[in-house]
């Protein structure tokens, strides 16, 4: 077992975070079924433990994932024409009872099943609707304008399959793009005109950890927390502000697999105001640092807003 550092991926933001997490769900799935991860309490970057020796090594083969999808799949595993593909209205995002029999006409091919409903698990459920009778979406997702869950996967997708670099950047140090939105998860993303040299206000994200971060999506289970919706990492403030949630996600010093990962970002202890919660109980669970972030919505926006860090 080797250990490999990702020095990029430092686990103060949530993009960081869960493209780590993703990177480990990809490499445990289709290149080392025994794959850990942990992070550094020195400097809370993340520690892949498997059989590759070196990033170069895991970048290959992160590339070679990608390489080998068909055409037509966003999803390493999935089958052509999923999610279902175009732009909003979301296809994915069915009425009350209708995602089951979704479902399984998607997982018809055995093969790609596990791939289904893994899925579709952490993107949506029909347990929550909004006010139009859709099923409600993953918390971590923040579509803004014609963004359906298909395009959202796609386009980092393209980025990464065009420019494999981009996977390494990823993991030992960030270049922000113009263009790329990092999909609601990367406040630093948003440039207005001040900032950019050129007076422009533009998008500017990394594409290698945008894709790498909606790689984790699969881990999460996406469901109902009474009349609202409910993802894996999102916890309530307090019992005074049920209404208010944000995201709070753990980073460890064992290494862990994906099925401890899920169980550690879901665990209870993590639930209510942030004052009272337990440290102690976090130090017994192996927690060295948790992340928090709640998402920041643009004046007039339609959006949930970009996913902001807290002190």
């Amino acid at each position: 077992m080797n250990d490999v550092k990702f020095p990029a991926l430092v686990g103060d933001s949530p993009l960081a975070i869960l493209a780590a997490i993703g990177t480990l769900r990809l490499i445990r799935d289709f290149v080392d079924d025994h794959a850990l991860l942990s992070w550094d309490a020195a400097d809370r970057a993340p520690v892949l433990h498997s059989s590759m020796p070196s990033v170069d090594d895991i970048v290959a083969r992160l590339a070679q994932i990608i390489e080998s999808m068909p055409e037509g799949v966003v999803v390493p595993g999935g089958p052509p024409g999923f999610p279902p593909p175009g732009a909003a209205p979301d296809r994915l995002r069915l009425e009350l009872g209708e995602l089951r029999h979704f479902t399984g006409m998607l997982c018809r091919d055995q093969s790609s099943a596990p791939t289904v409903r893994a899925w579709i698990s952490g993107l949506v459920t029909d347990l929550v609707v909004d006010p139009s009778g859709r099923g409600a979406i993953s918390q971590y997702a923040a579509p803004s304008g014609k963004q359906s869950m298909a395009t959202m996967l796609q386009k980092p997708l393209e980025l990464v399959r065009d420019t494999p670099d981009y996977l390494r950047q990823a993991l030992v140090g960030w270049r922000r793009v113009s263009g790329v939105t990092g999909e609601y998860l990367d406040h630093r993303a948003n440039w207005d005109s001040s900032e950019d040299g050129r007076g422009k206000a533009e998008m500017r994200g990394v594409p290698g950890a945008t894709w790498l971060a909606l790689m984790s999506y699969p881990l999460w289970i996406t469901t109902a927390a009474g009349p609202r919706v409910r993802t894996s990492g999102w916890h309530t403030v307090s019992e005074e502000r049920r209404h208010e949630e944000e995201l709070r996600l753990p980073l460890w010093g064992e290494p862990l697999g994906p099925a401890a990962v899920k169980a550690l970002v879901e665990h209870p202890v993590l639930e209510g105001d942030w004052d009272d919660i337990d440290q102690n109980a976090l130090w017994t669970l192996g927690v060295i640092h948790v992340c928090r972030a709640h998402r920041r919505k643009a004046e007039g926006g339609k959006s949930a807003g970009v996913l902001v860090p807290l002190p």
